[in-house]
């Protein structure tokens, strides 16, 4: 594998202790950041010829610098190039994706009296974050139950009250522990939202410990209207935790987690099991995966999730990950505490890693739809600016010709309503007045029909009339509807660089690959040369079908008709017998040997 001399240079003066070594292109920007227990061999071996990965190959490509960085230990590095990951996001790194678009719920402890909420932003470092949740009513859900169960303020009224004031129509109800009002004072408020966070961290045992205790402890002060709200407390959460379902060793903490790579993301998501009781489920997106395989992104997630999360004795997964006593020393030594990452080792692990794969696989369709939703609102956003259009376009047509040396040219019209085909107003013409090639012309007289019809029917032009080519295709077809007086909007699409034309004299639009409105311009042209080419396709078949049966001496085309009825394909006339023919109503045995004469001879 060929490399400048700077680059042997760097690799001759590498050290052989571990470390963290960062990649860098011809602009000093950082490509790739790894890791290594000795830095001269994991940094060769990117060099060397016998390395076939793809990923590697054409990172290697774009190599110009190497800056390492020592440590004391292969754990230093290992958190180290996490850090560094998650600083500088470099381009082929397995990067851990925002996704502050998922709901969490968030306890507001940079409040003075906490209150549990939904929330969709993680701004404060001071507050507590649960989550990300899918599903935005469950997390909803949660924080209701959640502040139903404690009796917690949710809302905004400053404390104590104004003179006069009167509390919120929570407390009133017997939803709220009415902290506003003096009764419960701030620490044995705070003591609720204290309770409330172990709830939702899944902890049971220590909340139904302490909630016994204060129950206990106003009963024996005579404070029975607050040791009734800690029983009834107590009496919910007991009712919650007889309903869960997934059986888990008991009292065990454990996580459970799967991948699904899908093009250039990838998808994890996380079973937490506290005490044996299932928490929930956690989603996180990777991007920049496209190179990379499930295994890669498993290490990449757990080395860096776990560094700001409570740490399991047993992480089980399907995957195995690159440097596995390594990590498992680390979390060990963090947690202080036995820590295992291993594959799933009984039936309950099976049935729970299977359960994730399943909630992967609808988490991905889901988010398939929402993202093909989302571009094409995106999408038609663009064509409307770009078009300078009044209203987003809800009709969209394309026009495409499909001809062999102008023989059997046939016209077709795909049709986009809200970015989404509408294949029930999809069209086709049969090219009239062309027999030899000549796309623009057949381009003028399908879109002159077209408006036409439409004239004709009292019916609204397209918003957009796409045109399969180039300015020359273009001018035709403006020239088509200019004879009639009016003004649609028509642009064209030339296939060798995807340039689209809204004035033949004017230079060609070219938007990035990445385009939304592209994408549909480009979806529309590639359905109606689809749609031609069938077409096109079905009357040359039948044109030659009835060809070879024109040849058939002594029968006629009422005879042909008989045939092609009967038999309904070509291949099977040419393969049957003579009584098989014979058989055919209307079929005598001359027209019988005279068609099996001629296909066997």
């Amino acid at each position: 594998m060929h490399h400048s001399e700077k680059i042997d240079h760097i690799l001759s003066n590498l050290p052989s202790d571990p470390g963290v070594y960062l990649m860098k292109d011809g602009g000093d920007a950082i490509l790739y950041i790894g890791k290594a227990s000795n830095l001269k061999k994991r940094v060769s071996s990117y060099f060397q010829k016998k390395n076939t990965d793809a990923k590697t190959e054409v990172l290697v490509k774009k190599i110009t610098d190497i800056e390492c960085i020592v440590t004391d230990s292969e754990i230093e590095a290992l958190i180290l190039e996490s850090n560094l990951v998650r600083k500088h996001k470099p381009k082929f790194n397995i990067r851990l994706k925002d996704d502050k678009r998922f709901p969490y719920i968030a306890v507001s402890l940079s409040e003075e009296y906490p209150r549990v909420l939904f929330t969709r932003k993680v701004s404060s470092k001071q507050n507590r974050y649960f989550g990300p949740y899918t599903d935005a009513r469950a997390a909803r859900n949660i924080v209701s139950m959640t502040n139903a169960l404690f009796k917690l303020k949710t809302c905004k009224k400053d404390i104590p009250l104004n003179d006069g004031e009167r509390p919120c129509l929570n407390y009133q109800m017997k939803r709220c522990s009415g902290v506003c009002t003096g009764i419960i004072s701030r620490e044995e408020y705070l003591d609720l939202v204290n309770t409330a966070v172990h709830f939702l961290e899944g902890d049971m045992e220590p909340v139904m410990n302490a909630l016994q205790g204060k129950m206990k402890t106003y009963a024996e002060t005579f404070q029975y209207e607050k040791a009734a709200q800690i029983r009834d407390i107590m009496f919910d959460l007991q009712k919650i935790t007889e309903t869960q379902k997934v059986a888990v060793p008991i009292g065990q903490d454990m996580d459970y987690l799967d991948v699904l790579l899908q093009g250039n993301e990838a998808l994890l998501v996380l079973f937490e099991f506290r005490k044996g009781l299932l928490l929930g489920r956690k989603i996180h997106v990777f991007e920049n995966t496209g190179l990379s395989e499930a295994r890669d992104i498993v290490r990449a997630f757990i080395v860096e999730y776990y560094q700001g999360k409570e740490i399991p004795g047993r992480i089980i997964c399907d995957q195995a990950i690159e440097d596995r006593d390594l990590i498992q020393s680390y979390l060990t030594e963090k947690a202080s505490k036995k820590v295992r990452i291993s594959k799933p080792a009984t039936g309950e692990d099976r049935g729970i890693l299977d359960m994730i794969r399943k909630n992967i696989e609808q988490i991905a369709a889901d988010r398939q739809v929402s993202q093909f939703y989302r571009s094409i609102d995106e999408g038609l956003l663009e064509l409307k600016s770009l078009f300078n259009l009044k209203e987003i376009p809800e009709e969209i047509v394309c026009f495409d010709i499909s001809n062999l040396q102008g023989t059997d040219a046939v016209a077709s019209m795909a049709t986009f309503r809200n970015g989404i085909p509408d294949k029930s107003n999809y069209r086709r013409f049969r090219i009239r007045g062309y027999d030899s090639p000549n796309d623009p012309g057949m381009i003028h007289e399908a879109v002159a029909r077209r408006i036409q019809h439409l004239l004709n029917e009292d019916l609204p032009l397209p918003d957009i009339m796409v045109i399969d080519g180039g300015p020359t295709q273009l001018t035709r077809a403006l020239e088509a509807a200019h004879a009639f007086g009016v003004t649609p909007v028509i642009i064209s699409i030339a296939k060798r660089f995807e340039e689209l034309y809204y004035d033949a004299k004017m230079s060609p639009i070219r938007l990035e690959e990445t385009s939304p409105g592209l994408k549909i311009i480009q979806q529309i042209r590639d359905e109606a040369h689809r749609f031609a080419i069938t077409y096109h396709k079905t009357l040359r078949g039948k044109k030659l079908t009835g060809s070879q049966l024109d040849n058939v001496p002594g029968i006629g085309v009422k005879t042909r008709k008989i045939l092609l009825e009967y038999f309904q394909s070509l291949d099977i006339i040419k393969n049957a017998g003579i009584e098989e023919l014979k058989k055919v109503p209307g079929i005598g045995e001359a027209a019988a040997k005279a068609v099996y004469d001629f296909f066997h001879d």
